[in-house]
C-alpha cells in the first residue's frame, strides 16, 4: 500500500514539474517528449503495482 501512495505522489509531482516547463516553453517537440516520459512513468507504476500485488497474493 505504501508503494501505491508514494508512487502516486511522485507522479503528481512529476506532472506539475514537467507541466510547468510545457506551459512556459511552448514547443511541440517538448510536449511530445513530456507526454512520452509521463506515459513511461505511468506504465512503470502500473507494472510495479501489478507485480507487488501478485507477490502478496501468494
Amino acid at each position: 500500500m505504501d508503494n501505491i501512495i508514494t508512487g502516486l505522489i511522485a507522479i503528481v509531482l512529476l506532472v506539475f514539474f514537467l507541466g510547468f516547463y510545457a506551459y512556459k516553453v511552448i514547443s511541440i517537440p517538448l510536449w511530445i517528449i513530456i507526454a512520452g516520459i509521463l506515459a513511461m512513468v505511468i506504465y512503470d507504476f502500473y507494472e510495479s503495482v501489478k507485480k507487488s500485488e501478485g507477490q502478496n497474493g501468494d
